[in-house]
C-alpha cells in the first residue's frame, strides 16, 4: 500500500503540475489534482504505526491540503487564508518533530538554514507591505520546523530523520520560491518549482512517520 500510495501521489503531482502548466490558463483539472496530491501524500503517512508523531504529522497534512485550497484562488484573503493553514501545520510538524525527544541540540550546519531564512527574510519583508506581521511569524514558524526537524535527527539518526529533516529544508526552499514570485514577481518556471520542491518536502516527511523508529 505504502509503494502504491507513493507512486500514486507522484504521478497525480505530475500531471498537476502539467495541467498548472498548460497554456495561458491552468486547466480545469488542476483544482481536482493540486489537493487530491495531498490527500495521497496524507495517506502515505496513515501507512505508519499508530502514535503521536503520526496524529501530529497527519493533522499537518490535512492543513496543508487547505492551504492548498486556498493558493488555488487570487487575492490577499486567500493568501493569508493559505499562510494560516500552512502556519498551523508547521506548529503541528514542529510537535511531531520533538515528540519523545529528550534532548534538542542540533548539528552546527543545520543551523545554516537559520542564517539563510534571516537573510532572505531580510530581503522579503520591506516588499510585503501590510503582510509584514503574517509574514514574518510565519517565517519564523518555518525556521523553528527547520531547527525542530535537525534536533529529532540528531537525537536519533535513521532513514526516518533524515527524510523528515530533508523534507523540512525542502519546504523551505518552496516557500522561498513561493514568497518571491508573491511578492517580487512572477518568473519563469516558478510554479513547477514551487509545486514539486513543495510535494518532495510533505512526501518525506509523510514517509518519515513509517521509517522514523
Amino acid at each position: 500500500m505504502l509503494v502504491a500510495l507513493t507512486i500514486t501521489a507522484a504521478v497525480s503531482a505530475l500531471l498537476a503540475i502539467v495541467a498548472e502548466s498548460a497554456g495561458a490558463q491552468r486547466h480545469r483539472a488542476f483544482y481536482v489534482l493540486k489537493p487530491l496530491t495531498t490527500l495521497l501524500i496524507l495517506g502515505i503517512a496513515l501507512c505508519g504505526p499508530e502514535g503521536d508523531y503520526r496524529t501530529a504529522v497527519a493533522i499537518g497534512l490535512v492543513l496543508s491540503m487547505l492551504g492548498d485550497i486556498c493558493l488555488m484562488f487570487a487575492g490577499n484573503a486567500w493568501f493569508l487564508g493559505g499562510l494560516g493553514s500552512f502556519l498551523i501545520a508547521h506548529f503541528l510538524f514542529v510537535w511531531a518533530y520533538a515528540e519523545g525527544l529528550s534532548s534538542y541540540g542540533v548539528p552546527l550546519w543545520c543551523w545554516a538554514g537559520v542564517v539563510y531564512g534571516l537573510g532572505f527574510f531580510a530581503w522579503l519583508l520591506p516588499k510585503t507591505g501590510s503582510l509584514k506581521g503574517p509574514v514574518l511569524v510565519y517565517g519564523l514558524a518555518l525556521m523553528g520546523m527547520v531547527l525542530a526537524a535537525s534536533a529529532r535527527w540528531q537525537a536519533n539518526p535513521n532513514l526516518g530523520t533524515t527524510l523528515a529533516m530533508l523534507g523540512a529544508f525542502i519546504f523551505m526552499v518552496s516557500d522561498s520560491a513561493l514568497a518571491v514570485r508573491q511578492f517580487n514577481g512572477a518568473y519563469r518556471g516558478a510554479q513547477p518549482l514551487i509545486l514539486s520542491t513543495y510535494w518532495l518536502a510533505i512526501g518525506l516527511i509523510a514517509l518519515s512517520v513509517s521509517l522514523d523508529a
